[in-house]
């Protein structure tokens, strides 16, 4: 049987179509590589096959997206099959487009929250419902191309993201106003959660988050009435009995008397404290650690010079 150890341009081209066929996008990809370095096939569409493969695994990078869309761009009026999924080239474009926006501003919501940019919070929220919006008119009903090749997703939509993407706009607003508001960031937290609600999901974060958000207590140490568990106040451990426990305003204990409330104040100023005390204490033992190392290093020295002095 006779062999041929380099096949042409086209029959790279098909080997790659097949193996895309077949779910093997990796190897696939090396083949049609190939096979527009040879001038196999439809080059255009290969070069969009080898971008839409390079998409898999990374659907939050953003320059992947770019590098689709510039692919899409150059590949003209060509019919766009890949594996059993016909493409419309247009609407992959608005896909592309506007995932790769998303990938984008999503990064740079956790590099804001990662370094705790408030003006940056705010200002990613806006955009980020102005995405919303566009995905809910741009593609609405309509699912993803890419969704359905790399995850075989065929029931999410436009529609999805919008609500989604809402909902993430409102936890980021609530996260850059809880340190100054926390009851206005508790709404934005309720109006997330509808979102999610919408999209299918419980929204059950939004509410534990609502509920600290809204909770008040006074400090047991100072008596400053604060707003926003776990922001501006602290719940702790702590032996409270009841005869200690009998103001009828404001409470400074949860009702099972096992922890008290500590505002963010007083809780730093003695966890400071504790850890100033902590680094003393620390250094004092290392301190007493290394002059003891001495002695016995001394006292090693001492009995070594004996014995050598007893050998000689």
């Amino acid at each position: 049987m006779a062999f041929s150890f380099f096949k042409n341009g086209d029959k790279l081209y098909d080997e790659g179509n097949e193996l895309i066929s077949r779910g093997e996008f990796s190897k696939a990809r090396n083949i049609l590589q190939k096979s527009i370095d040879k001038d196999g096939g439809v080059d255009d569409v290969a070069a969009v096959q080898v971008a839409i493969i390079d998409l898999q695994g990374n659907l939050d990078n953003p320059q992947r997206f770019s590098n689709l869309e510039n692919a899409l761009n150059g590949m003209g009026d060509s019919a766009l099959q890949f594996g059993l999924v016909e493409i419309d080239r247009q609407r992959m474009l608005t896909e592309c487009s506007l995932l790769g926006r998303r990938a984008e501003l999503i990064g740079e919501v956790n590099r804001a929250i990662k370094s705790n940019d408030i003006a940056n919070m705010k200002g990613v929220a806006d955009r980020l419902q102005s995405l919303a919006q566009e995905f809910q008119m741009n593609l609405g009903d309509k699912t993803f191309y890419l969704y359905e090749i790399f995850n075989r997703d065929t029931t999410t939509t436009g529609t999805n993201v919008f609500f989604a993407l809402m909902a993430i706009s409102y936890e980021t607003r609530s996260r850059a106003t809880v340190w100054s508001n926390p009851s206005e960031a508790a709404e934005f937290e309720q109006i997330a959660m509808g979102y999610r609600q919408q999209n299918g999901e419980s929204g059950e974060n939004n509410m534990a988050r609502v509920r600290s958000f809204a909770m008040t207590g006074k400090c047991w140490l100072c008596g400053r009435i604060a707003t926003g568990e776990g922001i501006h106040f602290y719940t702790t451990p702590a032996d409270v009995s009841p005869a200690l426990n009998k103001d009828t305003g404001t409470r400074s204990a949860p009702d099972d008397l096992r922890s008290i409330y500590i505002c963010r104040a007083c809780y730093s100023a003695v966890s400071n404290r504790a850890d100033d005390i902590a680094r003393e204490y620390h250094e004092q033992a290392m301190s007493e650690m290394r002059a003891m190392e001495m002695r016995i290093q001394a006292e090693i020295s001492a009995l070594q010079t004996q014995i050598s002095f007893m050998r000689g």
